[in-house]
């Protein structure tokens, strides 16, 4: 989850496509089996700047702009329990704490778990994610998600995982937008430079019945999106850049005054972003990301743009 709450359930579902992504191997890295555990951790702290101060799930589209703090920690725990049978556990915690309005400021809890069975270049699994989020210090959204996914290397360098998913999200205070959906990606990783640059493309489909039909739809998103490892001055750098689309078809609605048609609530969404990371030391790196918004949508309330910068430092074990 990056510095914008607008995204929240956009990413929530995109974690689905993209979570499995530092969990890849390409062919290079098979290795003859060893039992293992393995835990590391990771902790943040940094400036952010947002110029559209929003939460599009209750439709407080805002023209505030305002800077803060962002603060992140972590876990993450892999048991190799068989040559072919993996187990994954993660935990992350972030916070978005503004300066001046702190109606949006924004505290989100993160967890996993990822359960893989791997033989002859195909992968079986099963994961859930769940979320919870409160802002401005109240609860406001409990999110959860289970998947079942399939992997398999094409060629020793490009690897499709297709995935099917159920999820449920529910609101502290709009009742009403509580829903269940379900959904399906296909995503593509393609690895060059023995495996320093990362290109990848996914699709999606999703469809969400809401307790109020009006909040019902059905949508689709593309996402891509490439990495790049490389050493500069014995300084172990990376960068990346992505695009994510989204389109939303909403349910049409009707009033009993003689059918009258009330406003679609139908939308788009096409976001970019950027980032760079520089390890300065083993195990501190310093961060900085970019991210562009155009949020568009049939209600003119709820069209806006949004343009949102961090930089941080990241101690990493």
């Amino acid at each position: 989850m990056k510095a914008v709450i607008t995204a929240t359930l956009c990413v929530f579902s995109a974690q689905a496509v993209l979570a499995q992504t530092s969990q890849v191997k390409t062919a290079e890295q098979n290795k003859p089996f060893k039992r293992s555990f393995e835990v590391n951790a990771d902790a943040e702290v940094g400036v952010l700047s947002n110029s559209a101060l929003s939460v599009q799930e209750l439709d407080d589209i805002s023209s505030q702009s305002d800077s803060g703090i962002k603060t992140a920690a972590g876990v993450n725990a892999k048991w190799q329990l068989t040559k072919s049978a993996n187990l994954t556990s993660s935990y992350r915690f972030e916070q978005q704490d503004y300066d001046e309005f702190d109606q949006y400021d924004l505290d989100l809890h993160q967890y996993g778990l990822d359960g893989s069975y791997s033989f002859n270049s195909h992968d079986l699994g099963v994961r859930y994610d769940g979320a919870k989020a409160n802002v401005d210090g109240e609860p406001f959204l409990h999110f959860n998600q289970a998947s079942a996914y399939y992997g398999h290397f094409l060629d020793p360098h490009t690897y499709l995982r297709m995935s099917v998913k159920t999820k449920a999200k529910r609101f502290a205070i709009a009742k009403a937008r509580n829903a269940d959906g379900v959904g399906g990606d296909v995503a593509l990783y393609h690895f060059i430079n023995n495996g320093q640059t990362m290109l990848m493309a996914a699709l999606s489909a999703d469809k969400e019945n809401a307790d109020d039909n009006q909040y019902d739809f059905s949508g689709y998103g593309f996402t891509t999106k490439v990495t790049h490892k490389f050493t500069a001055f014995n300084v172990s750098n990376k960068v990346g850049a992505g695009w994510r689309y989204q389109n939303k078809d909403y349910d049409e609605q009707t009033t009993d005054d003689f059918f009258e048609q009330i406003p679609s609530r139908d939308e788009h969404r096409n976001v970019v972003n950027a980032f760079y990371n520089l390890a300065v030391f083993e195990h501190v790196t310093l961060i900085a990301e970019a991210e562009y918004g155009d949020y568009q949508s049939k209600l003119s309330s709820n069209t806006y743009t949004q343009s949102v910068l961090s930089a941080s430092v990241k101690v990493h074990f």
